[in-house]
């Protein structure tokens, strides 16, 4: 089993390394495709990263794999971020960045952490672009709402226990993949 993952301010690699320490292996930053093995014997794949508007390295790193590691390895993309629950569930954004992929890859999405005292300036410059776009909206969505009132407040919404869903599916897939 395996365990990539990409983080910026530190909350994806907190998911990563709790994963890890429950499914006794280590996580590391999202390698090369190239130099993850296609062999089945390796187990499944689970890469996370943030959402950070229309990216997601995990769903890049997942769609960027050879097809042979597609179809010989279970594959999880586990997206963490600050958009409500229920619209992750109702929109699923990362079934849209995986494309073709995306009936193949198991997806998971993890609340995060926004730390507004900790953003580089080029971040800072464009959360206020957005919400500022955001304020002027005539109708304004219950996320968009949220993302106006967490603005320059330090938010961490990180819940270790919404891994329990991550585990049993890995742990499901090894064992699958083992009888």
């Amino acid at each position: 089993m395996h365990i990539y993952f990409s983080s910026v301010y530190g909350s994806t690699k907190q998911y990563a390394e709790e994963l890890a320490r429950r499914l006794s292996t280590t996580a590391q930053e999202i390698p090369d495709p190239a130099e993850v093995p296609d062999d089945a014997a390796e187990g499944p794949i689970i890469a996370l990263a943030p959402a950070h508007g229309p990216m997601n390295a995990a769903a890049k790193f997942v769609k960027s794999l050879p097809e042979t590691t597609i179809q010989a390895r279970p594959i999880c993309v586990v997206t963490v971020g600050m958009t409500l629950d229920h619209v992750v569930k109702e929109t699923d954004p990362t079934a849209e960045l995986l494309g073709d992929r995306a009936d193949q890859v198991q997806r998971f999405y993890l609340p995060g952490r926004l730390n507004y005292s900790e953003l580089t300036t080029a971040h800072l410059g464009v959360m206020r672009g957005i919400i500022g776009a955001l304020k002027l909206k005539p109708r304004k969505s219950e996320n968009e709402r949220s993302m106006i009132e967490m603005y320059k407040k330090d938010t961490d919404r990180v819940d270790l226990s919404r891994l329990d869903e991550s585990v049993a599916w890995a742990e499901a897939a090894k064992d699958a993949q083992n009888n």
